[in-house]
């Protein structure tokens, strides 16, 4: 099997996917050959060398990959890509990973091509939802049946590989063949079981290396990766989160976890993100993966990153994470409003959060700390208590990203509304619109104005806003000893980030391009993640 990344054009973050490296092993495991394509670096890649790329150059849709006949830029673009693949070759299969909407057009225009060639087609990734994988399939049937999973996916891939019928297909949704084209789903996954650790021995380290030099400004050579442990499951019950939702997965005990750990160092990995939500709920877990990392030696000359819930740590824990290369702490805190956190559902205790941001920072950890507005209920008192708990954490707050509310699909919010004083109305191209229980409708720009006010308040506390890329903050962080000289260079550096600005803002300043965003875009919406939309309107 084929498995390909697909491209969006918009990469920054110079390292390998995870999801198709998982189902690479998955594959192998199962005595399966697999080849492994990320075409979001191999396009930017012939790029930088001075190929031209439609994808960057000019405009690419869904309506012109599914016109009747393709415009010539289109075709071109499509050759591209079906020559870095290697084309189709004599019963191979091709699994195409989307993680957002940016990539659906390439990803459809690469399917199309697939199925002229009699080459079976399968989705997979964080965009599909029930809905999209419906709209790609009906898109597609005018060229050929695919199939679509949603959510856990290394059991499907295997099954349809070895040519499953679509009804035994895990987590699934397939065309039936048959007159009428009704859409089969699959049996959902019950059982549990352990996801396979990714492999990376396909990776062309070097084109990582390089995009990294272009997209941080720093000459020195790093191979970045994740860390994989299972990342969709969590005890906890946070309102808006789709994490929790639709994985049947075991969590990836530590020492597989630190097995990888190794196996990537070998590869002379320097940068990690450990990618895991359970390390936000359990201090358990973590723990038991620092004794099994310090059993080894230790985390030697890598650095790594991590999600941390904002409570239940000490301040010997953060000394273990510093010794062990974790540098930077990314911390789902959404308000310093006791009430909101208690709407949200967050589980958290205001001083709580207070005393483990200063265990973090007396040990030279970047602590790092994500605000949600906009939430149900929320108040402009929440607002001021916010601003409260970053006047009494200045000294231990390093950054601050700002996310206006949206409501995502398959989350303890949008499947009981009722019990957050809401009434769901219509799904719109990725998010759900929603009225108050009195009938009023969400105010987005008092949404804007609210982001706004925390914001500048960030500003005047002198906090910024430089994590918006957690592996570009990494990188900066790995070249100084201690915080406060990273916080130097960036002031330095990156002035901007201490400017308030919408968050696309701050990528387009570390990825060297330009934006025009602003609040009101992303207000009470999230563009067009899990939805194709342009399919079927």
């Amino acid at each position: 099997m084929k498995l390909v990344f697909a491209p969006s054009g918009k990469r920054i973050i110079p390292y390998p996917p995870v999801g198709i490296s998982l189902l690479a092993s998955s594959l192998r495991l199962n005595g399966h050959d697999a080849e492994v394509f990320d075409l979001e670096m191999q396009l930017a890649d012939r790029r930088r060398k001075g190929e031209d790329v439609l994808l960057y150059d000019g405009a690419l849709s869904t309506a012109d990959v599914l016109a009747p006949e393709l415009a010539e830029p289109v075709r071109a673009y499509g050759e591209q890509l079906w020559q870095i693949i290697g084309g189709s070759s004599g019963g191979q299969s091709l699994g195409i990973s989307v993680m957002g909407f940016e990539q659906s057009a390439s990803a459809l225009l690469l399917a199309r091509l697939a199925l002229a060639h009699d080459m079976p087609v399968m989705f997979g990734g964080q965009f599909w939802t029930e809905r999209s994988a419906s709209e790609v399939i009906h898109a597609l049937a005018p060229f050929g049946s695919v199939t679509v999973t949603v959510g856990d996916g290394w059991e499907s891939t295997t099954a349809f590989v070895e040519r499953a019928t679509p009804e035994t297909i895990p987590n699934s949704y397939t065309t039936n063949p048959t007159p009428g084209g009704a859409i089969v789903a699959g049996p959902r996954k019950v059982a549990k079981s352990l996801p396979p650790q990714p492999v990376y021995d396909w990776v062309p380290w070097e084109q990582y290396e390089d995009f990294g030099i272009a997209t941080y400004k720093n000459p020195t050579r790093a191979r970045r990766a994740h860390l994989y442990v299972w990342d969709k499951q969590c005890n906890f019950r946070c309102a808006f989160c789709r994490v929790a939702t639709g994985s049947r997965a075991v969590l990836t005990p530590p020492k597989v976890a630190i097995d990888s750990f190794a196996d990537l160092a070998k590869a002379e990995v320097d940068q990690l993100n450990f990618m895991t939500n359970e390390l936000n709920p359990s201090r358990k877990y973590l723990l038991r993966f620092l004794d099994e990392l310090e059993a080894r030696g230790g985390g030697g000359a890598t650095n790594w990153f991590t999600y941390i819930r904002a409570d239940r740590l000490e301040a010997a824990d953060f000394g273990r994470i510093r010794q062990n290369g974790g540098r930077l702490a990314r911390y789902g805190v959404e308000s310093g409003s006791q009430r909101l956190l208690d709407l949200m559902r967050k589980d958290y205790d205001v001083p709580t959060m207070s005393t483990t941001l200063r265990y973090a920072a007396a040990e030279d950890v970047w602590n790092h700390v994500n605000f949600l507005v906009g939430f149900p209920g929320e108040i402009a008192d929440d607002i001021e208590r916010t601003i409260d708990f970053l006047a009494a954490n200045v000294d231990t707050i390093h950054s601050v990203r700002i996310n206006p509310f949206y409501l995502p699909p398959d989350t303890p919010i949008a499947r009981a509304p009722e019990e957050f004083g809401i009434q769901l109305t219509t799904f719109d191209s990725g998010w759900w619109q929603y009225q108050n229980s009195d009938g009023s409708l969400p105010d987005a720009d008092l949404v804007v104005e609210r982001v706004e006010r925390l914001s500048r308040a960030c500003s005047d506390l002198g906090i910024g806003f430089a994590g918006t890329d957690p592996f570009f903050l990494l990188d900066t962080i790995s070249r100084y000893d201690a915080v406060p000289d990273a916080v130097k260079f960036l002031k330095d550096a990156y002035p901007l980030f201490w400017v308030p600005a919408p968050t696309d803002t701050y990528k387009a300043l570390i990825g060297g391009y330009e934006v025009k965003s602003e609040w009101k875009e992303i207000a009470l919406k999230r563009q067009r993640n899990y939805s194709l939309s342009i399919c079927t309107d």
